[in-house]
């Protein structure tokens, strides 16, 4: 292996220098999150998309009582056991919330899957590691989370999320960000972690491959790399070419040679309401038919405190599926 420079960065003690690991959905974060958090010198508590999603400007100031309200439902917040402060606004809040992730003696990084460009205002100095993954995959896999109910609407998220980190890129000096495809990460891990190291400012430890000892995730397979080729329909690709256009090759991913696919009205409408009915379907299947109807009913009729439980229960019954 060619020789990696490492910077001479030292490790943060109180939630300086931070670095966000920006990706979309079904992007391989959570996997890139075991792999970082395996190693000695580095911390990732995963996923806290929340924090640069903030409450409503009321009488002139973010609601901090509303910040509450929802954060009582978001079930990542709940599972980390986080410590809200009612005399703090939002952005101490927030900076609050990450010196309470920070572990003495590790460089913490975060998983942000949205609004990447809102992370400067409170964390100037913060580097970026951008993890890429091919929108065809990722529309497929969104799917099987209960996100989408086909591919079309599957690779929106994938679509906002980069679109919010083009934002980002054009606010912060290209040095602060390191790039990496999930598909390079899975085909080549040590090359791929090792270069990742040298950006955070220490060496590749053989123990970031070892997360298959403790967790559900088996070391990276590449046969599990591209999967839209034998999972997709011509058809469906066709689509989700159609509709992520040139940010395909933009973000170095080749076209699939088939000709796109952009529904008129009547297409779209049929594949919204083929959207929705996979959406039920899965909540169906996880939620059961009682609070599943409860949680339609709710939305369709929102009375405050039956909304309020019925957030709760799906909140509650979300925490047993957090990775």
């Amino acid at each position: 292996m060619a020789d990696i420079s490492i910077p001479d960065i030292s490790i943060p003690m109180a939630g300086d220098d931070l670095v966000f690991i920006c990706g979309a959905l079904r992007s391989g974060t959570t996997l890139l999150r075991l792999m970082i958090n395996d190693h000695p010198l580095l911390a990732n508590p995963g996923e806290m998309d929340f924090l640069f999603e903030p409450p409503p400007i009321a009488a002139g100031r973010r609601d901090m009582a509303a910040y509450a309200h929802e954060l009582s439902f978001n079930r990542v917040f709940l599972s980390r056991r986080l410590k809200f402060r009612e005399d703090l606004d939002y952005e101490d809040q927030v900076r609050d919330f990450v010196s309470q992730l920070v572990t003495s003696g590790k460089r913490l990084s975060i998983n942000i899957h949205r609004h990447f460009d809102r992370i400067p205002a409170i964390f100037p100095n913060a580097r970026y590691v951008h993890l890429l993954r091919d929108p065809r995959d990722v529309a497929k896999s969104s799917i099987g989370m209960g996100w989408a109910g086909n591919v079309y609407h599957g690779v929106d998220h994938w679509i906002a999320s980069e679109c919010d980190f083009a934002v980002l890129a054009a606010k912060v000096d290209s040095a602060r960000i390191h790039t990496l495809k999930n598909e390079d990460l899975i085909r080549a891990p040590e090359a791929e972690l090792s270069r990742l190291c040298a950006f955070l400012g220490v060496a590749f430890d053989p123990l970031m491959l070892d997360y298959p000892r403790h967790t559900s995730y088996s070391r990276p397979n590449p046969e599990l790399v591209e999967r839209w080729r034998r999972d997709l329909s011509d058809r469906e690709v066709s689509l989700v070419e159609g509709k992520v256009g040139a940010m395909l090759a933009q973000c170095g991913y080749q076209l699939s040679g088939l000709p796109p696919v952009i529904p008129g009205a009547s297409g779209r409408f049929l594949l919204k309401q083929a959207n929705r009915l996979g959406r039920m379907r899965f909540s169906l299947k996880r939620n059961g038919v009682p609070l599943t109807v409860f949680d339609l009913a709710t939305r369709l009729i929102p009375v405050a405190p039956l909304r309020t439980i019925a957030r709760r229960r799906l909140a509650a019954r979300e925490l047993r599926f957090l990775k």
